[in-house]
């Protein structure tokens, strides 16, 4: 549990830190809406955090906002609103993530079983 309780910590701090200069950025006001959401999420991660036997069934969306977010990140480069380094610069910490909260997931799920027994 103390794995997950890191990981999420961490996913939600990174998330913040990443969301002050979208904050900051010209003519930002108008995704406003959208950052709130992201930054909701963040605290998502933290909710997660504090109990993930709890709140393990939130880690499936927190999944698939990492994966939806890489995927997205790859449409953008095809289209050409990327560089290569751009991509490889914002999959990779989300694609980490991504598979740290399955990793997470998952050892949960073996923790629960081992206590049914």
């Amino acid at each position: 549990m103390k794995f997950a309780r890191v990981v999420f910590i961490v996913a939600g701090i990174l998330g913040l830190l990443a969301m002050v200069p979208m904050y900051r950025a010209e003519g930002s006001f108008r995704y406003y809406g959208s950052l709130g959401g992201l930054v909701a999420s963040q605290f998502a991660f933290f909710v997660i955090a504090s109990d993930p036997k709890r709140y393990r069934v939130m880690m499936v969306p927190a999944m698939l906002e990492k994966l939806l977010w890489v995927g997205t990140l790859i449409v953008f480069y095809f289209r050409g609103y990327l560089t290569s380094a751009e991509l490889i610069g914002s999959t990779i910490p989300h694609g980490i993530l991504g598979a740290l909260f399955l990793v997470a997931f998952m050892r949960l799920r073996d923790r629960a079983t081992d206590m049914d027994r």
